[in-house]
């Protein structure tokens, strides 16, 4: 019987070519997508579970108040590790590690530069599963100036030769370090990245910080099996207590009660491992992480892509049914039985499925590539090969089969024989309440996406193009200028004589990445503030164009500026200043507080990402040369004004010469939004074509059921105008409904989504009514092609059986 099924179902696929392969060009690449979609969702939520243990792997991190002023920070302080293992019983073990970014290193005369270099504690290979190719696992992190590198790392420096002994030059300082080990390269999909792994003893902060108020060492703790997180709970708010509690008294002179009396707040929480990729949303993470509102976006688009798939294989089956009702009231008429007639069409759509899915994995494998490039992922066919997916891939295609094949086998099979055999076909366009509502929710699903690819872009844009109050285009961020040490004036000198560049400045750290912060005191008061530091030179207000609002700035006019501060609104309003005559400041940064003057405050600049507000900082005078370098660029060609900068900076270093725009880097802040609404646009776009095709059928099975009205109609006079007009009604009408129901729902979801930004636009009425009208247009041309070969069919034709 099955096999009789498959057979029918063959030879009705190659007698109507053209509808199957509409069809299954359909279901193709609506499967396709969805899977594609489903391999990148598959992707995030796989992070970091492939470590031993995961489940029982935590990060702890450092969260408080000062003042109102909020503060989550991924780091912690340095003995928290210790402490934790020593004082906490269910804790089995824990390991800390710091992240050194854009470090030179020196191997004969190959300069590098290495992205993220982690300085870890000796078990760090104990506690993670970062497997080692060469090396002992137990010592290759023990003792001073000890290095393991990543395979592509050993690669770079040492190509064929074997890497374990050889010497590299770490630093601005060329400090030798040894080669211990080979490790794989972390995988894409850990939220820990790395290009080599330097021994903790080698940085004395590490060794020997006993701060429980600095927070710079990344720090994770296993759990015990059988562990109780709650009694952890409690032990580190007692360890903060005692630790903490203790150095803030020392510092600030009152205890840690009354410290919380005030409103302020510190503390130690812990986060699971296996949900930091999406749902952390710390300051100083080591990558950039992921969102989980992203998938649910992307996990909805899937299910409606499949769904309005589905959707046009029934509507196309549907708009067959004049061609298929009499081979039903035949068979019935001869004693076929009504479940053998709906066993018949699902295995029709099955074969349909099933041949789809062949082909969405042929096109799944034309596509991946670009695919990856467009969402930043490293995504194999590979994945395809695990026993488990592929046994999804078969009851998703079943499933598939089933939905897509259900409508028209129950709607065909239900024509009673004696109608049918007497040419009447039971239900009409207008009277399909079932296949009105596909349409309508085909195009509501379509708008919403039009309109949220529209906000996207113009979320983007806005960001592009906001002022972020200074002027950063035409700004080179130089890096490694430590190394330059006593040559940092001459280098300064001799760039500036030429005319490509018209201003320059030592800094701490540039735009975005002005990271670093400790707590300030008004002088006078009892009140601590969380500031953000930056160290710069006399230049820096004239390089960045920040403008200021009262006050002066850093002159070198003015020995005293050693001690003195400028802040920005946020940090002055804050703290409460009014006026700026003989106010000061304490700064906390080192043991002994610093004694500070105010001499100016800058206008609010926006220094990070603009989903945050602008948070207080304060500018301090640094010295030259200092991290960064910000260079301001005359109109001019930038190649040759890069290549003329490279050249005076190998007169003066000999560390690599790297650079950056400062334009450029606030740009790679919203990546995640710019590879998201790629996504969304592309996904857009196959949604709009897939539900054409099942408007397409539609508008054939509208063809074939009014084609007697449309032959009286013509006969009577009317012109094809006039019955394009009344086929193009209906469909509008649905458009109409479709867009009613979208406009305010993905009004609401994008409204939810811009709420995440601090700085964000607006969604106007024009773009909500160009979501519309865009959907509407596009059903236009879709229905047209049908509409007008109906309207100018021969009404002789279709009213000669009469």
């Amino acid at each position: 019987m099955i096999r009789n099924y498959l057979k029918t179902a063959l030879r009705i696929m190659l007698r109507q070519k053209a509808y199957s392969a509409i069809n299954i060009a359909g279901l193709s690449i609506g499967i396709a997508a969805s899977l594609l979609i489903l391999l990148y969702v598959a992707d995030e939520l796989s992070f970091d579970r492939f470590h031993q243990n995961p489940d029982r792997i935590y990060r702890v991190y450092f969260s408080g108040r000062l003042q109102g002023n909020d503060f989550d920070m991924a780091t912690s302080p340095a003995p928290v590790a210790d402490a934790m293992v020593q004082e906490i019983p269910a804790v089995e073990s824990a390991v800390r590690f710091g992240v050194w970014r854009t470090m030179p290193m020196t191997y004969g005369d190959k300069n590098f530069t290495e992205e993220y270099m982690l300085v870890a504690d000796s078990n760090f290979f104990q506690f993670f599963t970062f497997p080692l190719v060469a090396g002992d696992a137990n010592t290759a992190l023990k003792g001073t100036n000890k290095v393991v590198l990543t395979r592509s790392a050993a690669k770079r420096y040492f190509g064929d030769e074997n890497p374990l002994g050889k010497i590299i030059l770490r630093g601005s300082e060329k400090s030798a370090t040894e080669v211990t080990g080979v490790v794989e390269d972390a995988p894409s999909n850990s939220h820990i990245q790395f290009d080599m792994i330097l021994s903790g003893e080698t940085w004395d902060y590490m060794k020997t910080n006993t701060q429980w108020t600095s927070n710079n060492i990344y720090t994770y703790f296993r759990l015990r099996e059988g562990g109780d997180l709650g009694k952890v709970k409690s032990q580190i708010d007692g360890m903060v207590e005692k630790h903490m509690g203790a150095e803030l008294e020392k510092y600030l002179g009152f205890t840690f009660h009354e410290f919380k009396k005030q409103g302020n707040k510190v503390g130690l929480i812990f986060q699971p491992m296996l949900g930091i990729h999406l749902t952390s949303n710390l300051s100083d993470e080591i990558t950039p992480n992921g969102n989980m509102q992203y998938i649910y976006i992307f996990m909805a688009i899937a299910v409606f892509i499949i769904l309005i798939a589905c959707i046009n294989f029934m509507n196309l089956s549907t708009a067959r049914s004049a061609n298929r009702a009499k081979e039903v009231g035949v068979r019935k008429s001869i004693g076929a039985m009504t479940t053998r007639l709906i066993g018949q069409f699902l295995a029709e759509s099955m074969i349909y499925s099933f041949v789809s899915m062949l082909l969405a994995l042929l096109i799944i494998a034309l596509v991946l590539n670009p695919f990856n490039t467009l969402s930043g992922k490293t995504l194999t066919l590979l994945q395809f090969a695990n026993p488990m997916v592929i046994a999804a891939i078969l009851v998703f295609a079943v499933v598939v089969g089933l939905i897509a094949g259900s409508y028209p086998a129950f709607y065909l099979t239900a024509f009673k024989p004696v109608e049918v055999l007497k040419g009447k076909i039971r239900s009409g366009f207008k009277n399909s309440k079932l296949r009105n509502s596909l349409v309508v929710f085909q195009f509501m699903i379509s708008i919403a996406l039009i309109l949220g690819s529209a906000v996207v872009y113009k979320q983007l844009k806005f960001m592009q193009e906001k002022n972020m109050g200074f002027d950063k285009e035409n700004v080179i961020r130089l890096l490694h200028t430590w190394s330059l040490d006593k040559n940092g004036k001459a280098f300064k000198n001799e760039l500036l004589q030429h005319p490509e560049f018209k201003n320059a400045s030592y800094a701490s750290n540039l735009p975005p990445n002005i990271t670093w912060s400790n707590a300030w005191r008004k002088v006078g008061t009892e009140q601590d503030f969380l500031l953000n530091n930056c160290y710069v030179d006399a230049d820096h207000l004239a390089t960045m164009a920040y403008t200021m609002k009262e006050g002066r700035f850093f002159s070198r006019d003015f020995p005293t500026d050693s001690s003195a501060v400028i802040l920005n609104e946020t940090a002055y309003k804050m703290m409460g200043f009014e006026n700026l005559e003989n106010q000061e400041m304490y700064n906390y940064n080192n043991d002994v507080p610093k004694h500070m003057k105010i001499i100016g405050v800058v206008k609010d600049f926006n220094f990070e990402t603009l989903r945050n507000q602008v948070k207080p900082l304060a500018f301090i005078l640094g010295g030259e040369p200092n991290g960064e370098m910000a260079i301001r660029l005359n109109p001019g060609d930038k190649e040759a004004q890069i290549k003329t900068l490279q050249n005076v900076w190998k007169k003066y270093s000999s560390s690599p010469f790297q650079y950056s725009f400062l334009d450029q880097d606030f740009d790679a802040l919203f990546r995640a939004e710019q590879r998201m609404g790629q996504i969304i646009l592309l996904f857009t776009l196959l949604t709009i074509f897939i539900a054409c095709l099942g408007l397409f059928g539609l508008s054939t099975y509208v063809g074939e059921q009014r084609a007697k009205e449309i032959g009286i109609r013509k006969v009577l006079g009317a012109s094809v105008m006039q019955v394009m007009g009344i086929l193009f009604k209906d469909f509008t009408l649905l458009i109409v409904i479709a867009f009613a129901i979208a406009a305010p729902l993905g009004w609401y979801l994008m409204q939810q989504w811009l709420e995440g930004f601090a700085f964000h636009t607006g969604i106007d009425t024009v773009t909500i009514i160009l979501s519309g009208t865009i959907s509407l247009l596009i059903a236009t041309i879709t229905i047209s092609f049908q509409s007008i070969r109906a309207a100018r069919e021969n009404p002789v034709k279709a009213l000669k059986s009469e």
